[in-house]
């Protein structure tokens, strides 16, 4: 039985990592990847705008600074869907080896075909506010936060057809003795062409749907359901959960979860900086407790481990102690190890959801200051970046706390490798007597 128990789990751990390897979810993760550094810069200006200190928040609302810092928010905010629609089709054609900024540039024209020109506006006349919807003016959410699944859907639709024609050769063929410039540009011309056609046609037929535009249909049936989903204790607790749990079979959780929903995060953590830098309360809450909640437990383990009467352990600890300060797990997870560990493996799995349900329960109650949203860069420690992001004392507290709360948690099942460490330790030294 436990030889059939290892076969089933080596065939869980199989098809996981299979399906980290599949071709479309390495594009979707890589291309997120790849725009996230836009996201981090504007989080050095939210940091900014961010740190809790009433003098310089006085400071950057008297001098007009609040509104310059957002700029970059808002422009990275208001722009996302842009850069994940480009990104997703330069992904596209880098897997199967064709030229990649064409299929970029034509991805990011399909997505564009399919996204509404229209804006609800609002008018003043006097006392009275007018509001409506203006045809052919380009409003922002589509190409935000309200349009990053219809960006992913539309770069590699297009990106694929765009490999698919040059594969089949319809193109205009220049010659070897034209300039690589100009034959690239004819080259794209038909591809593009009928690609751009058939975006027309899908913009023609949501147009005869009651949603209206594609943008409208993928947004209020797949994409806010699932961010919706996520956007409460629960489920963002289960996203964190799972995330451990794969660390425990030896799978990078954080990898593994980001592929699978990290359009999902990036499409709520791009929401939550908009209404940051809007003045507004985060819709998403849970959302902006996964970067800080993630990885707090294994920090106060770490501290455990520096005051072990085991040699290995407070070795471990004393040379992981800073990297688990800024959130770097790997030398605990895998020094310890954490993977396959049947003593550890209990609160390592269940502690970054049970620190999600207090956190959420208690700044919902208002005991601890609420997420403004900002959203800062993973390495910040915990109780300072909650500290930042709530603007307020108590996050700070409440980091510390929950590092003291982990440890209590960790205690006695530490004490119980502890042991299991000192016999081993024990053994070592007799047999080499």
């Amino acid at each position: 039985m436990p030889k059939l128990n290892r076969d089933k789990l080596d065939a869980v751990v199989a098809k996981i990592t299979k399906f980290s390897q599949l071709r479309y979810v390495n594009i979707i993760m890589n291309a997120f990847m790849s725009v996230a550094a836009f996201s981090i810069g504007a989080s050095l200006f939210t940091l900014i705008r961010s740190i809790p200190i009433p003098f310089w928040q006085t400071f950057l609302t008297n001098t007009g600074l609040t509104d310059i810092l957002n700029i970059p928010i808002s422009m990275v905010s208001n722009m996302y869907a842009i850069m994940v629609v480009i990104s997703i089709g330069f992904e596209v054609a880098k897997s199967f080896d064709e030229k990649p900024l064409p299929a970029a540039m034509i991805a990011f024209g399909s997505f564009m075909i399919l996204t509404p020109f229209e804006a609800t506006v609002a008018l003043q006349n006097g006392e009275e506010t007018i509001r409506g919807v203006a045809q052919n003016v380009l409003g922002l959410g589509p190409l935000g936060s309200q349009g990053i699944f219809l960006a992913m859907f539309a770069g590699i639709l297009a990106a694929r057809l765009y490999v698919f024609l040059i594969r089949k050769n319809i193109k205009i063929n220049m010659g070897n003795s034209v300039p690589p410039s100009v034959a690239g540009m004819f080259e794209t011309m038909i591809p593009a062409g009928l690609v751009f056609i058939v975006f027309i046609v899908i913009r023609l037929i949501f147009a005869a749907t009651p949603y209206g535009t594609a943008q409208a249909f993928i947004y209020g049936v797949l994409q806010a359901p699932l961010v919706g989903i996520g956007a409460t204790p629960v489920g963002a607790s289960l996203y964190l959960l799972f995330a451990e749990l794969l660390w425990v079979f030896g799978i990078h959780g954080g990898l593994i979860t980001y592929a699978a929903l990290g359009s999902v995060r990036s499409a709520a953590t791009q929401a939550n900086m908009a209404a940051f830098a809007a003045g507004e309360a985060v819709p998403y809450l849970e959302w902006t407790l996964l970067t800080p909640l993630n990885n707090v437990h294994v920090l106060a383990l770490t501290i455990l481990l520096i005051f072990s009467k085991a040699k290995q352990h407070k070795s471990l600890g004393k040379l992981s102690i800073m990297t688990s300060l800024f959130n770097i797990t790997e030398p605990i997870i895998f020094g310890l190890p954490m993977i396959l560990n049947p003593v550890m493996a209990l609160p390592f799995v269940l502690l970054p959801s049970i620190n999600m349900m207090l956190t959420s329960f208690l700044m919902r109650s208002g005991i601890i200051a609420m997420s403004t949203g900002a959203a800062l860069a993973s390495n910040v420690p915990t109780p300072i970046y909650l500290w930042m992001t709530t603007n307020s004392i108590t996050g700070l507290i409440w980091g510390i706390l929950l590092i003291v709360l982990d440890a209590a948690v960790f205690y006695p099942f530490f004490k119980v490798a502890e042991k299991q460490a000192l016999k081993q330790e024990a053994e070592l030294a007799a047999a080499g007597e």
